[in-house]
């Protein structure tokens, strides 16, 4: 029996020399270390345009959000949970329960940032939660976490990304684990099928997991349509890469529309309302919040989106160059081909998307995103969502739900935005 352990930059096979520990975890282990503006397009409809503004609201500022207590409530829930489903997967057979393990140490180092929001929603509903309350929502929150692992391990095959979090992806891992062990067939074949099972039980234990806490039918729905719309998003993104939505006037607005249903819908929206429909929320609060979440989810798409191209590796754990290489039609990009001159879109056009490109041809991309101004763009883009979704809370929560509330969704979407005001 072989295990594979998944460090920041390398895979290294394990004999059967391995640790007792090592080797209790089945015949393959993978885990990580240690344990606005008019050119936005349809961005623009769902914002401010269609709420009333008032005056320039007060800025709240958060002194102890309880995103340690969250990530640990969450950590916790899911832990306990896959050691039983572990258990399960162990009686069909031993190498079954490997699934469990793998499982695991993909949700280690997770930011539970859906979680939070689930939270958050709850606590805007019911500001004084009762220990039964707080332990439902709390196995929300996780179900909602393995509905992520499922989108990022398929997502990952999609995108033909290598890494993960500063490790290998499931895949990647798994296709190293087949030729290390010199297994018979195709490694590549191993290692995709492997996520694509591996991100189906992630999603059908979310739903085994979620049904011991639902309140009634309205949280579940929000469940249910948050499973489906990410599923939709993910669609509209490879529907957009391919150049294949007609339903859309110009880029922006397809890039707009791949936001709302990959992103601001699963990241933002249905985690708020799941947990506001938990703790019975009223239709005003319900509403308000809405309001709040597309900014707010826009935001973080957006900044994802300059991350994929100008952040710092290090800290994403990813290359910067692959959004490019993957050709990722996002907004940036949309906005540098919309004001590009002849030659720069020549330069676009042969560049993005192709995953041979050189490291010179990707900077020239970098710099033509720059020089067009669609970077500034869309850090001023990100100002304004932040800005909308703080207009809602100042305007509007804040006559709903506790104080405390409010400054809980106001460190969210500044955690989301990272403008540094």
């Amino acid at each position: 029996m072989l295990c594979f352990v998944c460090h920041a930059s390398r895979v290294a096979a394990v004999d059967e020399a391995c640790t007792p520990e090592i080797l209790a975890c089945g015949g393959l282990r993978l885990w990580g270390p240690n344990r606005s503006s008019s050119l936005c397009g349809t961005m623009e409809i769902h914002n401010s345009t269609a709420r009333a503004h008032h005056t320039k609201p007060r800025r709240i500022r958060v002194h102890h959000p309880p995103f340690d207590d969250v990530r640990e409530s969450v950590t916790t829930t899911l832990t306990r949970f896959l050691e039983t489903e572990g258990n399960a997967l162990g009686a069909i057979a031993p190498e079954a329960a490997d699934l469990a393990a793998l499982l695991t140490g993909f949700l280690e180092g997770g930011k539970c940032l859906r979680p939070m929001f689930v939270h958050a929603g709850a606590c805007a509903a019911n500001p004084s939660l009762g220990a039964a309350d707080a332990n439902d929502v709390a196995t929300l929150g996780a179900a909602v976490e393995l509905v992520q692992a499922a989108a990022l391990i398929h997502d990952d095959v999609l995108d033909h990304s290598p890494t993960r979090r500063g490790r290998p992806a499931i895949h990647a891992a798994a296709t190293h684990a087949h030729e290390a062990r010199n297994l018979a067939g195709s490694a590549e074949d191993f290692g995709i099928a492997t996520a694509v099972i591996l991100g189906d039980l992630a999603l059908a234990l979310a739903h085994q997991l979620a049904s011991h806490a639902f309140a009634g039918a309205d949280d579940l729905a929000h469940f249910h349509a948050l499973c489906a719309e990410v599923m939709a998003g993910q669609y509209l993104d490879i529907l957009n890469q391919s150049g294949a939505i007609t339903s859309t006037k110009s880029a922006t607005d397809s890039a707009s529309l791949v936001t709302r249903w990959k992103t601001v819908s699963y990241t933002v929206h249905r985690p708020l309302m799941i947990g506001a429909t938990r703790c019975g929320a009223s239709p005003a609060l319900l509403d308000s919040l809405g309001a709040y979440a597309l900014p707010a989810g826009e935001a973080f798409q957006l900044r994802d989106d300059l991350d994929g191209v100008f952040g710092d590796e290090a800290a994403l754990g990813k290359s910067t160059s692959s959004d490019i290489r993957e050709g990722k039609r996002t907004m940036l990009l949309a906005l540098a081909q919309e004001r590009a001159g002849e030659t720069d879109r020549s330069v676009l056009a042969a560049t993005v998307g192709n995953p041979d490109a050189d490291t010179e041809s990707i900077e020239r991309v970098r710099e033509i995103m720059t020089a067009t101004g669609a970077r500034e763009s869309v850090e001023n883009l990100i100002r304004q969502r932040e800005d909308d979704a703080r207009d809602v809370i100042a305007n509007e929560l804040s006559s709903l739900t506790s104080n405390e509330s409010c400054e809980l969704l106001d460190s969210l979407v500044r955690k989301l935005a990272r403008t540094d005001r």
